[in-house]
């Protein structure tokens, strides 16, 4: 699949989702998860939050790429003009687009399935138990796809913070970008590559968030008693 049938499907998928509906009640339960989620992925997470280098890229997966923050104008943007976008942006800098636009629908996708199955259990403080409980009965290979995206997507990051040339080429086409229109998607790119520009390995540090992701994910199917304590 290419870069833009791989962006175009993602956009499908994200259009369609349950929050760009009128419901309340649904946006309010999904954002309680969302915030239940973040301070459960933090404290996972907290040696690599701790260091100044990671502390960037990491903010950045969580909010931008987990979160979803400022995904909707992204989105929109691709959908009205993805032939021009593919040619005006470097073909590196558009598959790496199409990878943390995937992950974010994705984690979108698994975040709209939890709060449905949870339903009125977040209309109150969740309990852990609760939680783990829905999230065994969710869809692995999504969970797994998603976590696997999240591992490449560094990989992506660390070709274009290496590569002069392209660090070049991409800041050529900036005003070109934001005068068609691409403000959104080029900003959002261009921030990813700032933040992860200190982080000795992009790749290793996001290889590192799947793995403990994943280790929870198998704690959680095969029951375990304390599936987010003391991760490797």
């Amino acid at each position: 699949m290419s870069a833009g049938e791989h962006l175009q499907d993602s956009l499908n998928r994200f259009f369609q989702l349950r929050q760009h509906q009128d419901d309340d009640v649904f946006l309010a339960r999904l954002a309680r998860l969302r915030a239940f989620q973040r301070d459960r992925f933090l404290a996972t997470h907290r040696d690599l939050f701790d260091d100044p280098r990671l502390r960037p890229g990491i903010g950045f997966l969580l909010d931008d790429v987990y979160g979803g923050r400022d995904l909707p104008p992204v989105a929109r943007e691709i959908r009205r003009a993805l032939p021009k976008a593919m040619r005006l942006l470097p073909d590196r800098v558009m598959v790496t687009s199409a990878s943390a636009l995937e992950a974010a629908i994705l984690t979108q996708e698994l975040d709209e399935a939890l709060a449905r199955d949870l339903d009125r259990r977040l209309d109150q403080p969740l309990a852990e138990a609760d939680y783990i409980v829905a999230y065994r009965a969710g869809d692995e290979t999504a969970r797994r796809r998603q976590l696997a995206l999240v591992a490449g997507l560094g990989h992506h990051i660390d070709r274009y913070v290496r590569s002069r040339t392209l660090q070049t080429t991409f800041r050529l086409v900036r005003r070109p970008a934001h005068a068609a229109g691409f403000t959104n998607l080029y900003d959002f790119m261009d921030r990813s590559f700032r933040v992860m520009k200190p982080v000795p390995s992009v790749g290793r540090l996001l290889e590192q968030v799947a793995h403990r992701e994943t280790v929870i994910l198998d704690r959680v199917l095969a029951a375990h008693p304390a599936p987010f304590k003391d991760v490797p």
